[in-house]
């Protein structure tokens, strides 16, 4: 045999040593446990623990504390509807806006209830297929005498807004003063009690308020300021079949009408639908 052809056979072999390294590497890697990014790795992370453990913040009537006591409401009604076709415990876990993203990252929570999805938040996390769409609207007090969002800036008075969530930033680039609340009920306390001239928050919340005090208005800016799809944030590394498996669990609750019939029952108004709710 030539020294050419030593050399020819020596380069061959080398070749496929390394294919045949790379690929079971790349089996040995996709083996790995449940936290790993293996198709169905965090299905079967679910699983082993027993619990869907879900990250819910305060925004009744889509998601608040229940009559039970514990954190629920329309929104994670697929999340409960999955855990229950798991055969696994849905467990709420009360979270607040503002470390919602970092509850997920340091595992608190395994989903992340009507969270918006956001490009600096796309960042730390991924988000399923949207689960609703708001629009975002003031509060504020009958006889304050506001009725649009113009008149709201020219009253060059504080409006209140929840820490964290994603319409905060659109508020401040409106140039008003800012009061920052925990969560939206607190902004809307803030509002009532004089600190702010309206509070700035979703849809549903807010009109959930007016319907509960007679004495508070919503007004809904034209044209819209802040429209948003809600959806669930899960973790960064989430494995694409799980992720799918998230994502028909949201369309099948829509299309078999119970995630319609949640929300009719928690009295989730539509924007077009406000009566007597409306700033007149």
């Amino acid at each position: 045999m030539s020294k050419t052809s030593q050399i020819i056979i020596a380069i061959v072999g080398v070749i496929v040593l390394a294919l045949a390294g790379g690929y079971f590497g790349a089996g040995l890697r996709s083996g790995g446990g449940a936290g790993g990014t293996e198709n169905g790795a965090w299905i079967q992370k679910i699983k082993d623990q027993g619990e869907l453990r879900v990250g819910i913040a305060s925004a009744p009537p889509m998601t608040g504390e229940q009559k039970d006591g514990k954190m629920g409401g329309p929104n994670v009604l697929p999340l409960q509807n999955l855990a229950k076709e798991m055969g696994v415990k849905f467990t709420p876990v009360a979270a607040e806006w503002s470390k919602m993203v970092s509850g997920l990252q340091a595992d608190r929570f395994d989903v992340g209830a009507y969270l918006d999805a956001t490009s600096e938040r796309s960042l730390a996390i991924q988000f399923t297929d949207p689960v609703y769409t708001y629009e975002g609207v003031w509060i504020v007090k009958s006889d304050s005498g506001l009725k649009s969002t113009e008149d709201v800036i020219k009253s060059k008075k504080p409006v209140a807004v929840a820490s964290g969530t994603s319409y905060e930033r659109r508020v401040v680039d409106l140039g008003v003063d800012i009061v920052n609340a925990e969560a939206i009920p607190q902004s809307i306390t803030a509002m009532e009690a004089g600190r702010a001239v309206a509070a700035f928050g979703d849809l549903p919340t807010l009109a959930d308020a007016a319907q509960k005090n007679k004495s508070l208005k919503i007004v809904r800016p034209k044209p819209v300021i802040f429209k948003s799809d809600s959806n669930y944030g899960v973790s960064a590394d989430i494995d694409e079949r799980s992720l799918q498996v998230i994502n028909i669990a949201i369309q099948n609750a829509k299309n078999d009408g119970s995630f319609q019939a949640a929300l009719d029952k928690a009295g989730v108004i539509s924007p077009n639908n406000l009566g007597d709710l409306a700033m007149k």
